[in-house]
This record gives C-alpha cells, structure tokens and sequence, in this order.
C-alpha cells in the first residue's frame, strides 16, 4: 500500500478558480517532491454531446488540440508558469471534464486537486458541478479549491506555502478547501475547512 503522493493532477480552465487550484498543485507537487500534470479538458464548439455524436474530422480535430494546448499554457502562465522545481507534463484532452480528470489521476499515489467553481445554481443543475463528479468518482483523494470570493480570500493567501512536508491535510489545505483521501486500504475521510 502506497500513502505518498506521486504525482498531483490539476483541472485547469482558465478559470480564476482552476488558476487557484494550479497554484495549490504546484504547491503540493513541490512539498511531495511529486510530478505536477496540469490537465485540460475541451471540446468542439458546438459541445460535449455533439461531438459524441459527431466527432470533428481530423484536421479539426488537431486545431482543436492545438488551441487547447495553447490555452492551457496561457492559463499556466496566468499561474505564474510551470515551476521548474518539479517535473511537469502538462495535458489536454477532448470529452466531458469530470470523467477524463477521473481518468487522468487513476493511478495509485495520485493526487487530483480541482476548483471549486462559481457557476450559478441553474449552471449545476443542467451541467453538474465537476468537483463533485471527481469526489464522488476518483479512486484516491482529491483537493477541492473553493472559489476566492466564497471564502474572502485573495490568490495570495489561496496559493500553497513555498515548502512544507506532509500530505494535503487540514494543515497544508487552504482555508475553505475540501479533502477527501480514499486509499484503498483507509477509511474514507472529508475534511472542511472554515
């Protein structure tokens, strides 16, 4: 049974709060001396459920993957870049965001750190809320990020401290922050932050 933290996967959008989330997961890859993948999920324009019925062809397909990598890089920059401190291997991927982040941090001593999101009520109701999607479906824990607005706080105090030891627990989480560890020989933990 491995408890340690290996590599921290991180949703990015573009958002101000996956930038959040992205800056807590270098932070966590770095106190973990862990690889940081920093994951974007699209689509085509038209959305998630015509591309499964129609999939773009594939020189669309490669623009579309293209833009993406480009849009996350910005968004890394926003971030503050990739650190260089710590491995990184950023990815984009095209589908529906909650399975492929899922996906993405599947392997035993992943880390998923993900925003919390701002969307309005209406917004999760049609769509769903893509935190909720990773902590009720990821096999290991996950790092929920709170929006800033819902918690008072600026990015200053949301990004995660330069160096400390330890796994993401109510010490090392940001004010705000859900956790939920679910090594598969441990017992099921969540843990909230106010």
């Amino acid at each position: 049974m491995q408890n340690s933290v290996r590599r921290v996967v991180v949703g990015v959008d573009g958002s101000a709060g996956s930038i959040a989330a992205l800056r807590q997961a270098a932070g966590e890859a770095r106190r973990h001396h862990a690889e940081l993948r920093p994951v974007l999920v699209y689509s085509s324009p038209q959305g998630d459920y015509i591309d499964m019925m129609w999939p773009p062809d594939p020189e669309m397909a490669r623009e579309l993957a293209h833009q993406a990598h480009d849009d996350l890089m910005c968004a890394c920059e926003r971030a503050g870049g990739l650190p260089d401190d710590v491995p990184c291997d950023p990815v984009v991927a095209r589908g529906q965001v909650g399975p492929l982040l899922v996906e993405a941090a599947a392997e035993n001593g992943d880390l998923l750190v993900v925003g919390g999101g701002s969307q309005s009520a209406v917004h999760r109701f049609l769509m769903g809320s893509v935190s909720r999607y990773c902590l009720r479906h990821a096999p290991g824990p996950v790092l929920v990020i709170p929006p800033e607005d819902s918690v008072g706080h600026g990015p200053e105090e949301t990004a995660a401290p330069a160096a400390s030891t330890g796994s993401p627990d109510d010490s090392t989480a940001p004010r705000g922050a859900w956790l939920k560890r679910a090594w598969s020989d441990g017992p099921l933990h969540s843990v909230h932050h106010l």
